[in-house]
């Protein structure tokens, strides 16, 4: 495990030894910041002679793989886990008005008013809010980017039909084309054309033979299931598929949205590059690594000079994102007796809030989940740790985090 260190300026250097930051700490040349991840401050004027560091962002989704390098070794990973609930509040809330619509509890329909969701390059909330979260966590880390490097769409549409554009790379020459071979189970929606099955393993198959003349493009390939794969080359089962053409549109479509407001606003803290996928997949195959994101994002980040780094997690970290408040005000349904319930009963209890960092009995360090009715404030649950506590036993830390990092 590493200790981050920043100056006294507030820039990033590089890490350091625990031994090393507990020699700080106990000379008072250095405060702590940060607890998770585990950032000090120098106390006094220092040179900035740093080594250059690349970070590798496997953006996805649903999650999001990082992974620092430097010197040689991994620096920082981890994985960022996107909030998926901000399309399902939207609409509640657009239910909602028109309930209160149709019981005249609201105003009327108007449709003068959306120019603003109308403008150029306006993004949608949820992919917007997708892409300034990995925007806030690259603001976070506490190491000295000399380079940022993301993985962008997953196949190059240049390359389906002329495999040898851009020549071999990180492949063996008995294997086809990585980026033919991931544009074909796209094209197919990852199922066997044959038998219709997914979530197996896939395998695209030539339609013409090689031996008979058929060349390595999209045309030539189709997807099939090991099993099926093997009947075909058995003759037991006579395919009658042709080739599909016409995919530069579908994987054009496929491009992940918000990508350039990203590439926008990362260019501001170190120079941005680009990789496709299908090299990724490649080169962590040459690897012999496992399919994690932040292997890939290990592999984003070494891909240009093909160095291999020991992978490990000594300084990974799981990233979960928590709202600050919610506009929602009430519960949906009334409740007998009752009648419009408030949707937040317990927001604080004796000076603490959901979402506060505290030390429970002197011992733990936890995130306030919830506040329990019986007077108590809830954690997370983890083997051998409190479940809850009472206000008396915690000492307030830092007050609630919207991004929580989580040493894992």
């Amino acid at each position: 495990m590493l200790v981050y260190v920043i100056n006294k300026n507030g820039n990033p250097l590089m890490p350091c030894k625990p031994a090393k930051a507990r020699k700080l700490l106990r000379a008072g040349k250095a405060k702590i910041v940060n607890r998770c991840p585990f950032t000090i401050q120098l106390q006094w004027d220092c040179e900035e002679n740093v080594q250059p560091v690349t970070l590798g962002i496997d953006k996805g989704s649903h999650y999001t793989g990082l992974c620092s390098v430097g010197f040689g070794q991994i620096l920082l990973s981890g994985i960022i886990n996107h909030r998926t609930d901000i399309k399902d509040k939207m609409t509640a809330r657009r239910g909602n008005r028109c309930q209160r619509r149709y019981r005249k509890w609201y105003r009327p329909k108007r449709f003068l008013n959306r120019a603003t969701s109308k403008h150029s390059g306006r993004l949608q909330p949820s992919i917007k809010a997708n892409a300034e979260e990995v925007i806030r966590v690259v603001r976070q880390i506490p190491l000295p980017l000399s380079q940022i490097v993301i993985e962008d769409v997953q196949v190059d549409i240049a390359r389906l039909n002329n495999p040898d554009l851009l020549g071999i790379e990180y492949q063996r020459s008995n294997r086809l084309d990585e980026n033919l071979r991931i544009a074909t189970l796209m094209r197919d929606k990852y199922q066997c054309i044959s038998c219709g099955k997914k979530k197996v393993q896939l395998q695209a198959h030539h339609i013409v033979p090689q031996n008979q003349g058929g060349k390595d493009t999209i045309k030539n390939l189709i997807t099939l299931c090991q099993s099926c794969h093997n009947k075909v080359h058995q003759g037991q089962i006579t395919l009658h598929a042709d080739g599909i053409s016409g995919f530069k549109d579908q994987i054009a479509q496929r491009t992940m949205q918000g990508k350039s407001f990203i590439y926008q606003i990362l260019e501001n803290f170190a120079p941005v590059f680009k990789v496709f996928g299908y090299q990724t997949a490649s080169f962590r195959k040459y690897l012999s690594l496992p399919k994690e994101h932040d292997v890939d994002a290990l592999c984003v980040a070494t891909l240009d000079k093909g160095t291999k780094v020991p992978y490990h997690r000594d300084n990974f970290y799981t990233i979960k994102f928590r709202p600050r408040q919610t506009r929602r005000c009430y519960y949906d349904l009334p409740q007998k007796g009752k009648g419009r319930v408030p949707y937040q009963v317990n927001a604080e209890l004796d000076g603490f809030r959901k979402g506060d960092v505290v030390r429970v009995k002197g011992k733990w360090i936890k995130q306030i989940n919830s506040i329990y009715s019986n007077g108590r404030l809830a954690f997370a649950r983890i083997k051998g740790e409190p479940n809850s506590a009472k206000p008396l036993d915690c000492q307030l830390l830092r007050r609630g985090l919207t991004i929580i990092w989580t040493h894992s």
